[in-house]
């Protein structure tokens, strides 16, 4: 499946989902689809590409929530 780079899929996590599982979920989508995922948790934004490990992006999640930036980003 070839890549859209133009289009961002923006899409909302259930409350109490566990950050993990999350990843694995948007990961998985943004496989499936072809495109970026972007999803918000806990003031912290996931961004999912096809092929990136969702449990490379919770550690990613987990080092960008601690960050005193203002904007918080996690990506693989």
């Amino acid at each position: 499946m070839r890549h859209l780079k133009s289009i961002t899929l923006k899409v909302e996590l259930s409350a109490g989902t566990d950050i993990r599982e999350a990843c694995c979920d948007i990961c998985e989508l943004a496989g499936r689809v072809g495109c970026l995922v972007e999803a918000s948790f806990n003031g912290v934004l996931l961004w999912a590409r096809e092929g990136d490990n969702p449990l490379v992006l919770a550690d990613a999640y987990a080092k960008a929530s601690a960050s005193k930036n203002k904007f918080k980003v996690a990506q693989c």
